[in-house]
């Protein structure tokens, strides 16, 4: 469970631990670079493939900066984040993630590992998300890989006899949510459409996501990707006035500041029944080097150690 929540740019840029990604994104350094974001410990996160676009300066930046260039994606990433998080944090620790160019995988297995780390540290976590300048419609691409994003994401639920209920953000992959929803076949489906910082974005993603309502049961949510806890808020309050009803996987489709308030909500709150499924074009897709727009989403979470919170429950 998340204790508490905030929108507001932290006062201090100081930090245990920061976390990036290494990848072939320009923005991934943007905002470290940008904003002088100190840390006593570095990690940045490798794909281990595209090694594209602006990867080799992205690199040479945060190595300069003496981030250690850990992999981000794998069966041992998690294990290994948790390790080097919990061996920079102090009893209370500050972690900074820059989830901009992660994929949906890397921010699951960060997210676990903070889970993990729990078991013996309270954490406050601040996340920044810097969306990308419009630069053009995004183009179609089949679906390659239809899956949980973490095997521990599966969402198996004890209730198979349920009907199937899914949970999907939208995004601007033209027929990807569609083609998503046609495999899954859900009884239900509620969708998070976004409004974003620059309405080329949003004119495109209701392109992308037309007909949804014609072919499907769907309930639709609006939230505004600068009001991440509102938007989080929304979605938990969804999980609880279904859960009873519904056998559930939510897809985090759009801005990545959904996937991250998706996976944490379910990470964090212990909801292993809940499914977090990926659904992607895999290689299949075009590279693009995406530049940062110039605005910051924030979104600071403090979480209690899980034995204190054992402890109080008790109490």
């Amino acid at each position: 469970m998340i204790d508490s929540e905030s929108d507001k740019r932290p006062e201090k840029l100081s930090f245990d631990c920061a976390i990036v990604a290494v990848g072939y994104e320009r923005r991934c350094r943007w905002i470290t670079s940008s904003l002088s974001v100190k840390a006593r410990r570095g990690l940045g996160l490798e794909f281990g493939f595209l090694a594209e676009g602006s990867y080799l300066d992205n690199r040479a930046y945060f190595e300069q900066l003496d981030f250690e260039i850990v992999p981000g994606l794998g069966a041992q990433a998690v294990d290994v984040l948790t390790k080097e998080i919990a061996s920079s944090l102090r009893e209370s620790g500050t972690l900074f993630v820059d989830i901009s160019s992660m994929s949906r995988e890397m921010i699951a297995n960060i997210a676990l590992a903070i889970q993990a780390v729990r078991g013996s540290k309270a954490l406050s976590v601040t996340v920044a998300y810097a969306p990308s300048k419009f630069s053009g419609s995004y183009e179609p691409a089949p679906i390659r890989l239809a899956s949980p994003i973490k095997p521990t994401l599966a969402g198996w639920s004890s209730r198979p006899e349920m009907p199937l209920g899914t949970i999907f953000g939208l995004g601007c992959e033209p027929g990807l949510a569609l083609g998503a929803l046609q495999m899954l076949e859900p009884n239900k489906a509620w969708i998070f459409r976004p409004k974003g910082v620059d309405p080329r974005f949003d004119a495109d993603m209701r392109r992308a996501n037309g007909h949804i309502e014609d072919i499907f049961d769907v309930s639709v949510f609006n939230y505004d990707i600068l009001e991440p806890t509102f938007a989080r808020g929304r979605l938990e309050a969804l999980l609880n006035a279904v859960h009873n009803s519904f056998r559930l996987i939510v897809v985090p489709f759009g801005p990545k500041v959904f996937a991250w308030l998706a996976i944490s909500t379910v990470i964090f709150g212990g909801r292993s029944d809940i499914g977090v499924w990926a659904f992607s074009s895999k290689e299949q897709g075009r590279v693009v080097d995406r530049e940062a727009e110039g605005s910051i989403v924030w979104h600071t979470i403090n979480l209690e150690k899980l034995d204190d919170r054992k402890s109080s429950a008790k109490d």
